[in-house]
C-alpha cells in the first residue's frame, strides 16, 4: 500500500514538472545556458571561466540539446528529469535513515513544493545543484553507518560533479565537515582523504574562482544586495511555497491584494511547517542514538547553507541568494516530515487538510500567473511592428533565439564602463543620423538603458515605449522637420 502512495506521489510530481513547462518564454539566465550549450566544448570550458558558473550543467545541456534539439520543452527537461529524482532521492534517503512515514511526507512535500517545481522548470543547474546535494548527504551517511570503499568512491565522486555545477556546493560539504569533525580519528582521516580527493579535481576550476572572486571583491561590485533579517524570512517563505516573483501588473506594478494573500498563503503554510519543526526539537530525546545522528545531519544541512553565506555577505560582497540555498529545502522538508510523524495530536488531520489546501492554492499561483520574464512575447511585439531597414539595439542573447526578421538591423552595444562612456555615446550619435527608427530592448543594464535612451533622446523623438516582465523597449524615430 505504501509503495502505491510513492507511485502516485511519483507521478504527481512529474505531472506536476511537465504541466505548461514551455507555456511560458525562455528567461534572461536561460538564455544564457543556451547560449553555453551551444557552444563547441572548448569553447564552452573557455566561456565558463568568466561566468561564474562552474561547467558541469552547460556540458550537460550540450550533448542533450544535440540529441534532442532546442526548444523551450527540451531546453527545460533535463532540469524535469533532475526534480524527479530528486523526490525519488528523498524518499529513498528517509526511508533508509528513518521510516518510511517520513520518506512519505517528505517526497511529498518535495514533489508538490511550488518552489521545487519551479527550478525544475527551468534551464539552470538548481535542480541539478539540490540533486547532487542530496546524493552527497545520502552517501555521506552511509560511510558514517557502513563506512564501505565504495560509498567512498560515490561520495567522492559525488563531490567533484556537485563542485563543478554551483559553488554553494562547498557549503555542503562545509556542514558534513563540522559533523564529521566530532568522529572518531580513522574516520575522520579517511573522510578527509576522500575531500582532499575532490578538491584535487577541483583545482583548476578553483583558480579561476580565486581570481574571479578577488576582482569582485576589489571592485565591490556584484548584482545581489547586502541581505537583512527580511531576505532570510523570504527564503524560508519561498521554501514554504511562495512564488517567485512577486505578482505583477502589465506596468510593473506589485498586484498588492493579490500579494498579501499570496504570501500570507504561505506564511501559513511556513508557520505549519516550524511549528512541526519544533515539535520534533521537543521530541529529540525520544529517538535512537542513531536517528540523533541523522537529526542533526538535517539541522547542518538546513542551516549552514543559509546562514553562513548570509553571515559572510554582510562583511564580504553580498552572494547570499535563495535560490542557491535550494538543497537546504530538502532539509527543510524532511525536519518538518519529522515533527509531523512524532505528532499524534487531535489536530494531526486538519494540518493534513490546511496543508493539503494551502499547497493546492499556492500551485494555483503559480501556474497561473507569470513567473519569467517575456522574451518571447517582447521579441515579438517588436518584430510585429519593425519595419525594414530599422536598427534594434539588444543585447541580450535569449532576444537572438526568439528573433527571426532578418530584413533589419541587429546589433549589441558594448557594457559601459568610465574607459568607453564617450566612445559609446559617439556610436549612438552615429546611429541616430544612419537610421530613421531605432528600437532599444532593453532588460537588467540600467547604465546602457540610461545612456542608450539620453543620448537617442537628444536627437530623436520616443515615439513608443512598453514594458514586458523583466524588459523595457524604446523605440526612437527620426525627428521630422
Amino acid at each position: 500500500m505504501r509503495s502505491n502512495v510513492f507511485i502516485f506521489i511519483l507521478a504527481l510530481s512529474l505531472f506536476l514538472r511537465i504541466f505548461l513547462l514551455d507555456f511560458e518564454s525562455l528567461w534572461l539566465d536561460e538564455g544564457s545556458s543556451i547560449k553555453f550549450a551551444k557552444l563547441s566544448i572548448p569553447e564552452l570550458i573557455k566561456a565558463s571561466q568568466a561566468d561564474g558558473n562552474p561547467p558541469l550543467y552547460y556540458l550537460i545541456l550540450h550533448f542533450w540539446i544535440k540529441i534532442f534539439g532546442d526548444s523551450e520543452f527540451s531546453f527545460r527537461f533535463p532540469s524535469v528529469i533532475f526534480g524527479v529524482l530528486i523526490v525519488i532521492a528523498v524518499y529513498q534517503f528517509c526511508l533508509e535513515f528513518w521510516s518510511r512515514e517520513v520518506a512519505i511526507f517528505s517526497s511529498f512535500m518535495t514533489g508538490i513544493s511550488v518552489f521545487q517545481i519551479f527550478y525544475s522548470q527551468e534551464a539552470r543547474m538548481y535542480a541539478l545543484l539540490c540533486l547532487l546535494s542530496l546524493v552527497s548527504f545520502f552517501y555521506f551517511v552511509k560511510i558514517l553507518k557502513q563506512g564501505k570503499f565504495k560509498h567512498y568512491v560515490f561520495y567522492t565522486f559525488t563531490n567533484i560533479l556537485l563542485l563543478y555545477t554551483h559553488l554553494y556546493a562547498f557549503f555542503t560539504i562545509f556542514a558534513q565537515l563540522i559533523f564529521v569533525a566530532f568522529q572518531e580519528g580513522k574516520k575522520l582521516k579517511v573522510f578527509l582523504l576522500s575531500l582532499f580527493i575532490s578538491f584535487l579535481f577541483f583545482i583548476p576550476r578553483f583558480l579561476i574562482v580565486l581570481k574571479q572572486a578577488n576582482e569582485i571583491l576589489i571592485s565591490g561590485e556584484f548584482w545581489l544586495p547586502r541581505p537583512d533579517f527580511i531576505d532570510f524570512l523570504k527564503t524560508l517563505i519561498q521554501f514554504a511555497g511562495a512564488t517567485y516573483p512577486m505578482p505583477r501588473d502589465e506596468f510593473g506594478n506589485v498586484i498588492l491584494g493579490r500579494f498579501i494573500i499570496e504570501y500570507s498563503n504561505s506564511a501559513i503554510l511556513l508557520f505549519i511547517m516550524l511549528a512541526m519543526i519544533v515539535f520534533s526539537i521537543f521530541n529529540f530525546k525520544e529517538f535512537s542514538h542513531e536517528k540523533r545522528k541523522i537529526y542533526l545531519i538535517f539541522w547542518l544541512w538546513f542551516i549552514i547553507p543559509i546562514l553562513v553565506p548570509f553571515a559572510l555577505s554582510q562583511f564580504l560582497t553580498p552572494f547570499y541568494f535563495t535560490r542557491y540555498a535550494i538543497a537546504s529545502s530538502i532539509a527543510f522538508y524532511c525536519l518538518a516530515s519529522i515533527g509531523f510523524e512524532n505528532y499524534n495530536g487531535r489536530f494531526r488531520k486538519y494540518i493534513v487538510y490546511i496543508f493539503l489546501l494551502l499547497s493546492v492554492v499556492n500551485l494555483g499561483w503559480y501556474y497561473g500567473k507569470t513567473n519569467k520574464e517575456e522574451w518571447r512575447e517582447a521579441v515579438k511585439f517588436v518584430e510585429e511592428r519593425a519595419r525594414g531597414g530599422d536598427l534594434i539595439i539588444a543585447n541580450k542573447y535569449v532576444f537572438y533565439y526568439y528573433s527571426k526578421k532578418d530584413d533589419v538591423v541587429k546589433i549589441k552595444l558594448p557594457d559601459v564602463s568610465e574607459q568607453n562612456k564617450n566612445v559609446l555615446i559617439d556610436e549612438l550619435n552615429s546611429l541616430s543620423q544612419k537610421y530613421k527608427r531605432i528600437w532599444f530592448v532593453s532588460s537588467h543594464q540600467p547604465k546602457l538603458e540610461d545612456i542608450v535612451v539620453k543620448v537617442l533622446s537628444n536627437s530623436m523623438s520616443l515615439a513608443m515605449k512598453k514594458k514586458f516582465l523583466g524588459i523595457e523597449i524604446f523605440l526612437f524615430e527620426e525627428i521630422k522637420r
